[in-house]
């Protein structure tokens, strides 16, 4: 489950009330996260809010659905007049949820979108040049040969490709890889990203993570 609420105190009780039901839940207060999220991870559900600090929720809901991301979507909002519920269903929302609510309403509805959508809802493998990346092997395809991937190579790996051509900072690969409450060594990411290359290299695909001092990570798109 992912929501997405800039208001802490909202979200520690949506994250509260979510887990008491038995859901995994990853939290996030902006539309670029949320966007990263969406697109690196399997979720049976979003939660949306409208007004966000670097964004539009609605913007957000038709951004992820022009990216092929079929999860189900309930927005949450105080802005609960017919025409903005109708704007947030054109969007791309499955569901809208005026503020305040009711917590039963809104576990009900939340698992009558998780039915509809016949329970988990699974990311494509993503291809870039000729390598493949398989989520449900945990493999990496190149020209016909296999490499194997532990489950940080495999999260590492993935949010790069996903991202072809655009430096992504150390935070957020931690963020992603770890979580955001990760206690990691110094040179924990560094020692990943090195190893991952040499196993990539034994594959045929020779610097396929590059290295932007001072930024970050970043892939090229021609694998």
């Amino acid at each position: 489950m992912l929501v997405i609420e800039d208001d802490v105190r909202l979200a520690r009780a949506l994250k509260d009330l979510l887990q008491k039901h038995e859901f995994e839940v990853d939290h996030t207060h902006t539309v670029f996260n949320a966007i990263d999220l969406a697109l690196t991870n399997a979720y049976d559900c979003i939660v949306v809010d409208v007004m966000l600090p670097d964004g539009d929720g609605m913007d957000l809901v038709s951004k992820v659905r022009k990216l092929k991301i079929h999860t189900p979507i309930l927005m949450l909002t105080a802005r609960n007049e017919p025409a903005d519920r109708v704007n947030g269903l054109n969007a791309g929302a499955d569901d809208y949820l005026g503020k305040p609510f009711d917590s039963s309403e809104f576990i009900a509805r939340i698992e009558a979108l998780i039915r509809r959508a016949g329970g988990y809802t699974s990311v494509d493998d993503v291809t870039l040049g000729q390598a493949t990346l398989h989520r449900n092997s945990r493999t990496l395809e190149y020209h016909g040969n296999i490499l194997e991937l532990s489950s940080k190579e495999y999260s590492l790996l993935e949010c790069l490709m996903r991202h072809p051509n655009q430096v992504l900072t150390r935070d957020q690969l931690i963020h992603h890889v770890w979580g955001p409450d990760a206690d990691l060594a110094d040179n924990a990411l560094d020692t990943y990203v090195y190893f991952l290359r040499k196993k990539c290299a034994q594959l045929g695909i020779k610097n396929i993570i590059k290295t932007v001092r001072g930024q970050g990570y970043m892939i090229h798109p021609n694998l």
